[in-house]
């Protein structure tokens, strides 16, 4: 286990090393990952490599403890299980990046880029620092903790799944749309950070800071949210628990206005909707379902074109057969839904949680005459079942379907750059003209 003191951080002077002697090193730990003869693992402790350009290398399990790495290019290299304990990689660019299981305990990411990174099961915990006294005498049972500073961090789209973030400090960082699912966040600083559809579900998040923080559309199930800070936190359009709801720790968060309605009155509102509809605009009134809550109930074939169903709360209800078309569906929660053969075409689903939601047959498809395609953008579609949909030209860049059922699914000239396909069953899809297929 790496240990250093403050004493060595404070007056350590960095190595320099020669691009030539980088280039050895490089060389030297290719034949070791190999296993090739006189192969040796990169070792360049306290080294200044302020500005170097290492894109696509792969530094699996190198040791890179102390480095200076500030303003560096390794977008796309592999750290995996790499030594970075107490490195310096401010406004460092990390794009694509893979540092799973990597040790980053201590570590300076300062306005890093970690767009779209790997940091799965990650170690950013606090870094333990012996301490020394003047004398320069160790001093056994003294030590100092230094917290990871990754304030201003852009990690938008990253995997941090099963990281340790502990205490960290992540002030203003942007994690939108990242996988934050299973981490440890206890006592973390999470203050004014966005998490705009991130997923965190089975977060740890007790004891943290999260007072300005925006969760919009962020998931937020099984989470514990024990203990943390949500002063003046914007929970509108999150994926909440039913019970998170009577949270004490919620009490101070901007939370959505709910409006419950009974059957009687949301008949009345179809109806009116209905009238609007057929009348082109001149009579009734459109629907807006906005900030509704109809958790579970059965609404049954309904006619819900161009309605606001916006942060619309729809959590195991059941709209088998209705039309959609042109409906406004924005972090709208759909978990469990049966919307089975229901007309979607030209509906806006961005970033709408349909986790486990059945859309079997399910027509979101552009809508004919006027060519609009269904969006689907950072959608949550884990475990949904999509069996004989037809999503020609629908947008799913970046929408999450890792479990989810296409087979004989119709994704013809669909854009699923960026898309988790983790587990997706793809039996007899057509895929002619799809984009971003063979990557995801």
């Amino acid at each position: 286990m790496p240990q250093m003191s403050s004493k060595d951080t404070q007056e350590r002077s960095f190595a320099q090393v020669s691009l030539m002697e980088l280039k050895a090193i490089l060389f030297s730990h290719s034949k070791f990952l190999n296993k090739e003869p006189g192969g040796k693992r990169a070792v360049i402790q306290f080294s200044d490599l302020t500005g170097v350009v290492l894109t696509g290398c792969n530094l699996t399990s190198a040791d890179l403890t102390g480095v200076k790495l500030t303003n560096a290019r390794l977008d796309s290299a592999k750290l995996c299980h790499a030594n970075l304990f107490c490195a310096d990689m401010r406004q460092a660019m990390l794009c694509n990046t893979d540092l799973t299981a990597a040790d980053l305990r201590g570590v300076s990411m300062r306005g890093a880029d970690l767009t779209a990174a790997k940091l799965l099961r990650a170690d950013v915990r606090p870094a333990m620092l012996a301490r020394y006294d003047s004398h320069g005498d160790f001093k056994a049972h003294e030590i100092e903790e230094t917290p990871s500073q990754m304030d201003n961090l852009i990690a938008r789209r990253a995997d941090f799944s099963d990281a340790k973030l502990d205490r960290s400090l992540l002030l203003q960082a942007d994690f939108t749309d990242a996988n934050l699912s299973n981490a440890v966040l206890c006592g973390a600083d999470l203050r004014k950070t966005t998490f705009v559809g991130t997923n965190m579900r089975g977060a740890n998040l007790s004891g943290a800071k999260l007072a300005g923080a925006s969760l919009t559309g962020a998931q937020l199930s099984g989470a514990n949210l024990r203990g943390a800070d949500f002063l003046g936190a914007d929970l509108r359009g999150a994926f909440l628990d039913p019970e998170a709801y009577e949270l004490d720790e919620l009490k101070m968060a901007v939370m959505p206005s709910m409006v419950r309605k009974s059957d009687e009155e949301i008949k009345a509102l179809l109806d009116e909707h209905k009238l609007w509809l057929d009348s082109s605009g001149k009579e009734g009134a459109r629907a807006v379902f906005a900030d509704f809550d109809l958790n579970g109930r059965t609404l049954g074939k309904v006619n819900l074109s161009i309605a606001d169903l916006r942060r619309c709360r729809m959590n195991g209800a059941t709209l088998a057969g209705s039309i959609l078309a042109m409906a406004n569906l924005e972090f709208a929660d759909f978990r469990s839904c049966d919307l089975g053969q229901a007309d979607m075409r030209g509906a806006n689903l961005e970033r709408a949680c349909l986790n486990e939601a059945n859309l079997d047959s399910c027509d979101l498809g552009p809508l004919e005459g006027i060519g609009t395609a269904t969006n689907l953008q950072s959608a949550k579609l884990v475990q949904a079942n999509l069996r004989g949909a037809l999503l020609q030209q629908a947008r799913l860049a970046r929408a999450d379907l890792s479990g989810a059922n296409l087979s004989g699914a119709d994704l013809t000239g669909a854009d699923l750059t960026d898309a988790v396909l983790k587990d997706t069953d793809l039996t007899g899809a057509k895929l002619d003209g799809a984009k971003g297929i063979d990557k995801a």
